[in-house]
C-alpha cells in the first residue's frame, strides 16, 4: 500500500521529475570538458582557418565535439521544457509547444548526424 507521501516522494506532476532533474544536471556537468576543450581548441588554431578545419581531421577531436553537439541538443531541449511547463498554463499550447520542441530536438539531431557523417566521408577523402 502506497501513502500519500510515497507516491510524491519520488514522482513529480509529470510522474518523471527525478528523471527530468537527473538528466539536466548531468549533461550541465559532462558540458563542462566539453566546452573547455572545445574553447581551448578553437582560441590555439583561432589564427587560421585552415588550422580550424584540421581540428576534425582527427578521430578523437571528431567525436568528441560530436559527442558535444549531442549532449548540447539535449541539454536545451530539457531546459527550454521546463521553461514552457513552468510559464505556458493552457494546456493545449503547453503539450503543443513540448512536442513542438521535441521534434525540433529530432529534426536537428538527425541534420546534426548527417552533417557530421558527411564531414567525415569529405575528410577522409
Amino acid at each position: 500500500m502506497k501513502t500519500a507521501l510515497k507516491k510524491v516522494k519520488a514522482l513529480g506532476t509529470a510522474h518523471n521529475g527525478v528523471h527530468h532533474w537527473w538528466a539536466q544536471r548531468i549533461t550541465a556537468i559532462a558540458l563542462i570538458p566539453l566546452v573547455v576543450w572545445f574553447t581551448n581548441k578553437v582560441i590555439c588554431t583561432a589564427h587560421c582557418h585552415k588550422n580550424i578545419t584540421m581540428i576534425f581531421e582527427h578521430e578523437f577531436s571528431f567525436v568528441i565535439f560530436a559527442l558535444m553537439l549531442f549532449i548540447l541538443l539535449y541539454h536545451s531541449a530539457l531546459g527550454v521544457k521546463v521553461i514552457i511547463e513552468d510559464y505556458v498554463n493552457c494546456k493545449c499550447a503547453k503539450t503543443g509547444a513540448i512536442i513542438g520542441v521535441n521534434l525540433l530536438a529530432w529534426l536537428t539531431g538527425a541534420l546534426l548526424f548527417f552533417a557530421l557523417i558527411k564531414n567525415l566521408i569529405l575528410l577522409n577523402q
